[in-house]
């Protein structure tokens, strides 16, 4: 597994940037708290721009911030948004396709080759990954890589770290989960027919563990694997650099190592 940069990453760099910054500015969500801001919205810019995909796959949309980055970078570009919960959506392309199912039950046998997904929806990389196998997607970007101890899912950094994901959530969210257990077994007494969500009770516990075996597995499929930076680390530039500031200074903390990964 190669985690060095792609060739592609520096170049026209700046021009880029530049770019983007005017596009930004007409973005439709101003204060998009809980979704991505500048940081991320630039490096899934250029990745778009480079890989220039043929179709892009979208998976959580909530506002839809990102679903409008999608449609402006590359416009003559199919795209496929899936989220269980479409109702928080601001933005509404007309130009993309939503379906609430989830991204390993689609039919994706006749994508283009050069598909991209960009997952954005806290599941387990390790299952996103070997689902893009399958389905034999080799672009993928995830927005959030949470550090060993960080964030609310079993990220590929924590795989990478071989630490064990232990979900520990609110008091709130702990009522809510017996709720919900209570909920399904009141409803398998009364049905025995009655199918239990797999999937959502997964995506209420979230515990995983990290082997040596997953971990060497993982870099058989793996071709390229780069967190990409935060825009001051790559910027050198200080009238843009200024410019961020100015406009965008409370967006510049948020940074969770999004993630590029082309798989073999």
């Amino acid at each position: 597994m190669n985690l060095k940069k792609p060739i592609w990453y520096n170049k026209n760099i700046k021009y880029e940037l530049v770019n983007f910054l005017k596009l930004y500015q007409k973005r439709p969500i101003r204060n998009n708290i809980h979704g991505m801001k500048i940081n991320h919205m630039f490096n899934l810019y250029f990745i778009l721009k480079k890989i220039r995909p043929n179709f892009v796959i979208e998976s959580g949309v909530y506002k839809g911030q990102s679903t409008w980055l999608i449609e402006k970078t590359l416009p003559k570009t199919k795209i496929f948004s899936i989220d269980p919960n479409l109702d928080n959506r601001i933005y509404i392309s007309k130009k993309a396709k939503y379906s609430k199912l989830d991204f390993k039950y689609q039919n994706f046998k006749k994508i283009p080759k050069n598909t991209l997904v960009f997952f954005d929806d806290h599941q387990p990389h390790v299952d996103r990954i070997m689902q893009c196998k399958f389905f034999k997607i080799k672009h993928i970007v995830f927005e959030d890589n949470y550090p060993v101890n960080k964030g609310d899912f079993y990220s590929l950094k924590h795989l990478l770290g071989i630490s064990n994901f232990v979900h520990k959530p609110g008091r709130l969210s702990l009522l809510k989960t017996l709720f919900i257990f209570i909920k399904i077994i009141i409803k398998k007494i009364i049905n025995q027919n009655y199918i239990v969500n797999i999937d959502m009770l997964n995506s209420r516990l979230r515990d995983r563990v990290a082997t040596h075996n997953q971990k060497v597995n993982l870099k058989k499929h793996v071709k390229k694997y780069y967190i990409l930076p935060k825009i001051k680390l790559i910027n050198k530039n200080k009238k843009i650099n200024n410019h961020i500031i100015k406009n965008y200074y409370n967006e510049l903390s948020s940074y969770n190592y999004i993630t590029y990964l082309r798989l073999n």
